[in-house]
């Protein structure tokens, strides 16, 4: 990190007012709910309202977008309608969070923006640029796509954000922000925010930061005490899928994210769940774009207990109730880690993040323990046989819930029952229900004799697989599930 200008962690505390913010954006932010300002937004304000070059260290869930939102916000010439600000992000998703957030905090005060990325078609984002916009939101590959095109007039722009620096040079995006960097004629001031500043940074900073200041607010700490780093052994008798699901009874967490390093894996764990009752969905590069977004909406609106997905959902995504991340594969880069499980904890909450470990897992763990002193705790796995107890008495519990509230039972259905009870196959007949119920098969499609799939080992299960629902919520049918792109995960290995 340079040597210019460094301030330490704890500013002094303050309130929205003592920073100085316009009338329209303060009234924004008292809409918006904030409190008080965060340390980073406190640190930030000055500089970024100076016009000074600013790299900024700050762990994730900080609140590093209203610190760089407030002071631009404030700062913006609203009756020039050209692009004065440029905030890039790695991912559609932080692409799109960001913009969303600056739009909340830019309410009232006559802001015009427009986010842009690649997936969707250019006519909206067409039509917003042509009309005029204050602030631009993207991804370095769409923004470079129009200003090729001559559709992005960057001779007003003044102020350009990088958002999770680190994770964009890590991508492969160096050349595309040195293009971006270069394409900006009339820049004077560059905010760069990230978790982290690896060396491949520092090239950058030197090149196109002039005696930046900078703000370290991460103390050298990564790891942070209000998230608890816990580890379970994956059964060498069984499948991984089998532990991740005791795990998951085990802990009973009321949302979680499930990080897998394969793109294939993700899609196989969440057929899985699924035929297991849970609430799942994937996420992944291989939804288009409208099923992303589709399906963060859910998470973060909590109407999605388990999300499946790749690092894709590693960076920015802001979920701030999570309590709880799984980590059924390990990342290959421990750095990924500290991001994968900053997704839990946030904005001072305590959270859990949870590994499932194999045996070659063992050269990982000594890399986060010399890397960040992060130790992993040890917990015990649930057995086989708990583990069926567990999932056979909550099943139990979410039914006798359903017929307590009320639920009426034809008569007919009461007598089919006695019947079923009577018939020596009792056992046979009860699964192939509950498995109906859990999947959402109709009857008819069902075949006659034991439930499709049950002489295949687990771990042969694949992505066809899939059983056509979203799994089933306490007391409910299973709802539907986001739909998917066609070539499951066999373009790549991660994302």
């Amino acid at each position: 990190m340079p040597d210019n200008d460094n301030i330490s962690a704890e500013p002094l505390p303050t309130t929205f007012e003592s920073l100085g913010l316009s009338p329209a954006v303060m009234e924004s932010v008292r809409t918006a709910g904030y409190l008080a300002p965060m340390p980073v937004q406190v640190s930030c304000f000055a500089p970024i309202r100076d016009g000074r070059h600013l790299v900024v260290q700050s762990r994730t869930g900080s609140g590093k977008t209203a610190a760089f939102a407030l002071p631009l916000l404030h700062r913006i010439r609203y009756d020039d309608l050209r692009p004065q600000v440029l905030v890039l992000a790695p991912t559609r998703e932080l692409a799109l969070q960001v913009h969303q957030e600056i739009e909340r905090l830019g309410k009232g005060t006559g802001l015009e923006s427009v986010c842009i990325y690649g997936g969707t078609r250019f006519g909206e984002q067409l039509d917003k640029l042509h009309a005029g916009v204050h602030i631009v939101v993207g991804t370095p590959g769409r923004v470079l796509d129009h200003h090729r095109r001559r559709t992005f007039r960057t001779d007003a722009v003044q102020t350009l954000v990088l958002d999770e620096a680190d994770e964009m040079l890590s991508a492969g995006f160096y050349e595309d922000i040195r293009k971006v960097l270069d394409a900006l004629s009339g820049l004077s001031q560059v905010l760069l925010f990230s978790a982290t500043l690896p060396p491949n940074l520092q090239g950058l900073i030197r090149k196109y930061m002039a005696d930046p200041v900078c703000i370290n607010l991460s103390q050298d700490r990564v790891d942070v005490d209000r998230i608890e780093n816990v580890a379970y052994t994956v059964d060498s008798t069984g499948t991984k899928m089998r532990t991740l699901m005791a795990v998951i009874e085990a802990e009973d967490p009321s949302a979680a994210i499930i990080f897998c390093n394969m793109r294939s894996t993700t899609e196989a764990v969440t057929a899985y769940l699924r035929r297991r009752g849970f609430d799942a969905a994937m996420l992944n590069s291989d939804l288009c774009q409208t099923d992303r977004e589709t399906v963060m909406a859910r998470m973060k609106a909590g109407h999605q207990r388990l999300l499946v997905a790749t690092d894709i959902a590693a960076r920015g995504i802001d979920i701030s109730f999570l309590p709880c991340v799984i980590h059924y594969d390990l990342p290959d880069d421990v750095q990924q880690y500290i991001h994968r499980t900053g997704r839990t904890g946030r904005v001072d909450r305590f959270g859990r993040a949870i590994s499932l470990l194999t045996l070659k897992d063992s050269q990982s763990i000594r890399r986060l323990e010399w890397s960040y002193g992060i130790k992993l705790k040890l917990l015990e796995t649930p057995s086989r046989e708990e583990t069926l107890k567990m999932l056979a008495d909550r099943r139990i519990r979410e039914i006798k819930e359903m017929i307590e509230a009320g639920r009426v039972i034809p008569e007919e259905f009461q007598v089919m029952a006695r019947e079923i009870l009577a018939d020596p196959d009792v056992e046979s007949v009860v699964a192939t229900l509950v498995d109906a119920f859990l999947t959402s098969k109709p009857l008819d499609e069902m075949p006659m004799q034991a439930p499709r799939l049950s002489h295949r080992r687990e771990s042969e299960r694949g992505p066809s697989d899939a059983p056509r629902g979203d799994g089933g919520g306490a007391g409910g049918r299973p709802r539907s599930a986001p739909g998917r792109s066609a070539g499951g995960g066999s373009r790549g290995p991660r994302r």
